[in-house]
């Protein structure tokens, strides 16, 4: 995950063929805001024809909370997998090969193949896999085997994630690409094997759930909070502080115990938070899961962090300290902002999440994870590419 174009095009071995036209942004300066908003009515839009619970092709069909609870399952792991797979294209092989394709083409191949690797990836693991495993059956009641599956992608966001933004190509630097993508592939697939074994897997295993090394609800708090470090530190900080340090091997060292232990810390700090926003009615309902709150707000700082690296124009302020202060003190308030909108009435009057009582209630990380999608498929797979326009022929010379 890179915070430059110029940055992914070092890591690419095959530049984009050059567009015929000069292009502009669409609206001019208003166009990352234009921008944002159509990817928000998008988001509700395609949410009410495939996710939503009561509109939806799929969620008009359950006749029952068992059947709802199945089929939310099902969705929220076809949409990690598919989030996975543009991981995997996006940020571990920056984009390659759909560059050799001009946009749009090289954005629709893009999306063409993250869905396929969602689709994919869900029944491998819950055909295939959940076939001689019941921990990731698809048979398990109330979808609990699409969860398992699911929960493989939240240590695998990490992985990848911090692979890619985090360690700057260490230690395959001196790789060409793409085979580079592929050694940085198989090494974050080692560390989400590793995850997977220690935080998922017993949790959701019957033979190790009363035995499990740290609680569900932790192991996401503490995954996605690190998530966040990442996203934040790539997008909003250059990856300061471990940039600065010279040695490639102690930098590489500082990035992980920072986005770790930096998650741990902010995971804590997000539980105090929730305890000052959250309507204590709501605390006191009963199996209504507090604890796995942290990354439900996590999910909102993702979002805008990933929404000002990508889409909104760097700033401007001198010096870049400042700069980068001002810019995560308008994500936090933006992603606090959301989650209270959104657990308060948004979720479930608009988008029809079951309340946890009255107008409150629904699932962040669901709904969140699919706006993300939307603002990676723009940003990254498409360029930009869709909102801008040709430029006019003198303009183009100006």
């Amino acid at each position: 995950m890179t915070t430059t174009s110029s940055a992914n095009s070092a890591s690419t071995p095959d530049a984009a063929p050059p567009d015929p036209a000069a292009r502009v942004p669409m609206f001019g300066p208003a166009t990352p805001v234009v921008a944002i908003v159509v990817i928000f009515v998008v988001s509700i839009v395609t949410w009410w024809l495939i996710g939503d619970p009561r509109w939806s092709l799929v969620g008009a069909r359950a006749d029952n909370p068992a059947d709802g609870a199945t089929t939310s399952a099902i969705v929220s792991c076809l949409l990690f997998w598919t989030i996975f797979g543009h991981i995997f294209t996006g940020f571990t092989f920056a984009n390659w090969p759909f560059t050799k394709l001009r946009q749009p083409l090289s954005g629709v191949a893009q999306v063409v193949v993250n869905l396929i690797i969602g689709i994919l990836g869900t029944l491998l693991f819950t055909r295939v896999v959940g076939h001689w495993d019941p921990t990731f059956s698809a048979a398990t009641a109330g979808g609990a085997g699409y969860t398992a599956a699911a929960f493989i992608v939240l240590i695998g966001f990490y992985a990848y994630a911090f692979a890619s933004a985090s360690l700057g190509g260490y230690p395959f630097e001196s790789v060409t690409a793409p085979l580079s993508s592929v050694a940085q592939w198989f090494m974050a697939a080692f560390i989400t094997v590793v995850g997977v074994v220690w935080l998922v897997y017993p949790n959701f295993s019957a033979a190790l759930a009363a035995n499990a090394p740290v609680s569900l609800p932790t192991a996401a708090g503490w995954v996605y909070s690190s998530i966040v470090i990442v996203i934040v530190a790539a997008m909003q900080w250059q990856n300061w502080p471990w940039a600065g340090i010279a040695n490639r091997h102690l930098r590489s060292l500082a990035a992980l115990v920072i986005t770790l232990g930096g998650g741990y810390v902010l995971m804590l700090a997000f539980k105090g938070l929730l305890h000052g926003i959250m309507p204590g009615y709501v605390k006191d309902v009963a199996g209504f899961p507090f604890a796995l709150e942290a990354a439900e707000l996590g999910v909102c700082f993702s979002l805008w962090s990933l929404i000002f690296g990508l889409i909104v124009a760097p700033s401007k302020i001198s010096p870049v300290a400042v700069a980068r202060a001002v810019r995560t003190v308008i994500v936090t308030v933006l992603a606090i902002l959301t989650y209270v909108v959104f657990m308060r009435f948004f979720a479930t009057t608009l988008l029809h999440f079951p309340a946890t009582r009255d107008s409150y209630g629904g699932n962040p990380l669901l709904w969140m994870d699919w706006t993300i999608l939307l603002v990676l498929w723009y940003a990254v797979a498409f360029g930009g590419h869709l909102g801008t326009k040709r430029a006019r022929t003198g303009a183009a010379h100006k």
